[in-house]
């Protein structure tokens, strides 16, 4: 009997012991999120004061700051946070160059935030029960935010049509017979 209240104490214990480890990798979680933000928002300030040109200037000077923040808080989805990093890089390059506007790119970044919000949560859940979670493919988290659709190159933009004649039709401009 003795035996099995150890047991069942032992496994009690384990339990809370559990449930205190994940209680505190979730406000460490909080706290690198918090420490990002703030790293942002800083570069953001030198950005606006002059200190840097660009908007990728701007998010390339948080960056080692952010990063550090995941690794002190021992996150365990290294692939979240490069989305998230790689994504902002691509929309600061779209916004420098008159692609999308400040507003959406912020739009964006904030969407962007919710749904790898709703990717950590998911796979956490997943976790929890002792689950391997596949990642969500980054494309599809990314879907449907233009800042961060890639400026297709001259490579896989398709050939213009052309006639026998070597003539390129330009609409109405020039028309090729």
């Amino acid at each position: 009997m003795r035996s099995m209240i150890r047991f069942v104490a032992a496994a009690a214990l384990l339990l809370a012991l559990a449930g205190c480890s994940v209680f505190v990798s979730e406000s460490r979680k909080e706290e690198a999120d918090a420490k990002a933000r703030a790293a942002y928002a800083q570069c953001e300030q030198e950005r606006l004061s002059g200190q840097y040109q660009t908007h990728v200037a701007a998010v390339n000077c948080a960056v080692p700051a952010v990063i550090a923040a995941y690794q002190e808080a021992a996150y365990p989805f290294n692939d979240i946070t490069y989305l998230s990093v790689q994504a902002r890089r691509v929309g600061a390059r779209r916004v420098d160059a008159g692609d999308v506007t400040e507003a959406e790119y912020q739009h964006d970044v904030a969407e962007l935030d919710s749904r790898l919000a709703a990717e950590d949560s998911r796979r956490q859940e997943i976790m929890k029960f002792g689950g391997d979670p596949k990642p969500t493919p980054a494309d599809q988290l990314v879907q449907g935010l233009g800042a961060f659709a890639a400026t297709p190159s001259a490579a896989a933009l398709p050939a213009p049509p052309r006639t026998g004649s070597g003539c390129v039709p330009l609409g109405e401009i020039r028309t090729c017979k």
